[in-house]
């Protein structure tokens, strides 16, 4: 390992910058550029690193300075943050974050340094120029940097002496929750069976294997106000086209490359629910990348309404054998998604079971079950796959004509 004066005695001895000198003891003091720190080196006669300090930097001390270590990209600093502005012209944002892909011969020529002097107290050169392009964005535009969820980021390609700048724009995202009061609608966009979207006769041209879908009735507005080229919608689970949802199930609807991210979520609720009968939304509020994954782990128990029509008649005094249905639950993959689930058996909890006798062949179930209880399998069975059911506890072949979600736990 060098001490801080043999490396800075190497260092001296080459046709190095500032910049680049500096850079090799960016660890060391704080609160100084490296530009300040290679020109305090220069100065020193001898160096150790509490040399590091504001007092010491000399007047001549500025940002520029070219060398074969850099290929004098710090000489142009304001080129680089005039590109990066001028992309930013056609978008709204708040923030950003800056990447960078250096000169070739300035990462080769920085590795030779580093196997000559150690990586100790280095900073890379990428990340010097990103701090220094950011702070002056940050100077010229009242952006902020963001190291975690910048709106967009931009890469300042250096490569092959073709300054050019790609944008990384960051999808907007917003949470909120929704009831569906159709039974005719899935939850997401539904590609037609069979043009597979590309449209044709038997989906009327449209692409789709239904006219419309909880996302499509959110999503319209959205679109249009932030200019996005598309959305993704990400539920906390889903319920069956023929199944309301009356409980609130999160969502989160991700506007893919938005130009503009200043939205009025009190007043685009407002659109979406006065411009359908189908669903409705609540509560939308700006929310974060990790937003669908967080939503769609939370596994929340939901209770249910089921009307039944059994085949045999029954009693009222017959129901009281539901309180059977309480307790572990055991469910095979049932039939009718066998195609798109893993075979396996799962064990899930009953874990509220309330019922109202309608009629000898109509009864009303209220079940709270544990999330990804299959509820229309705990009614008929699924050919004995799901135990206990309430075809198996009545004795007769039981139906499920109706079903709602009422209530999902948060």
């Amino acid at each position: 390992m060098l001490s801080e004066e043999k490396k800075r005695e190497i260092l001296l001895e080459k046709d190095i910058c500032d910049h680049c000198l500096g850079r090799q003891f960016a660890q060391l003091g704080h609160g100084l550029e490296n530009y300040e720190r290679g020109a305090i080196i220069r100065e020193k006669e001898e160096l150790d690193e509490n040399d590091f300090v504001r007092e010491n930097i000399p007047e001549y001390a500025e940002t520029g300075g070219e060398c074969e270590y850099c290929q004098g990209v710090f000489t142009r600093l304001d080129h680089y943050t005039d590109m990066v502005i001028d992309s930013f012209e056609r978008y709204e944002l708040n923030t950003f974050l800056i990447g960078i892909r250096p000169p070739q011969q300035a990462v080769k020529k920085e590795e030779e340094l580093w196997e000559e002097t150690g990586v100790e107290w280095t900073e890379p050169l990428k990340t010097e120029l990103s701090r220094l392009i950011g702070k002056k964005i940050e100077e010229r535009t009242g952006l902020e940097v963001d190291f975690e969820r910048a709106d967009i980021m931009a890469v300042i390609d250096m490569r092959d002496g073709k300054d050019r700048v790609e944008l990384q724009v960051n999808s907007l995202l917003i949470y909120g929750k929704y009831n569906k009061y159709s039974r005719e609608i899935p939850q997401t966009e539904w590609p037609c069976n069979n043009c597979r979207g590309s449209g044709c006769d038997e989906c009327d041209w449209t692409g789709y294997q239904y006219p419309t879908s909880v996302q499509q009735e959110i999503q319209e507005p959205f679109i249009r106000e932030t200019k996005g080229i598309e959305a993704k919608f990400h539920g906390a689970g889903r319920e069956d086209i023929n199944v309301k949802c009356l409980g609130k199930r999160e969502f989160v609807l991700e506007l893919i490359e938005p130009l503009n991210r200043d939205l009025d979520l009190k007043k685009l609720q407002r659109e979406v629910n006065e411009a359908t009968d189908k669903i409705e939304v609540f509560d939308l509020q700006f929310t974060h990348s990790d937003k669908p994954a967080e939503i769609k782990q939370k596994h929340a128990n939901k209770t249910y309404r089921a009307k039944i029509k059994t085949e045999d008649r029954i009693t009222e005094k017959d129901l009281e054998k539901l309180e059977g249905l309480l307790g572990e639950v055991e469910q095979d993959t049932p039939e009718r998604v066998e195609h798109r689930r893993a075979e396996k058996t799962r064990v899930r909890e009953v874990l509220e079971t309330d019922w109202e006798y309608e009629d000898e062949h109509h009864l009303i179930l209220e079940v709270k079950a544990e999330a990804g209880t299959y509820i229309k399998e705990l009614i008929h069975s699924d050919e004995g796959r799901t135990v206990p059911s309430v075809k198996g506890l009545l004795g007769t072949e039981s139906e499920c004509t109706q079903l709602d979600v009422i209530g999902i736990d948060k």
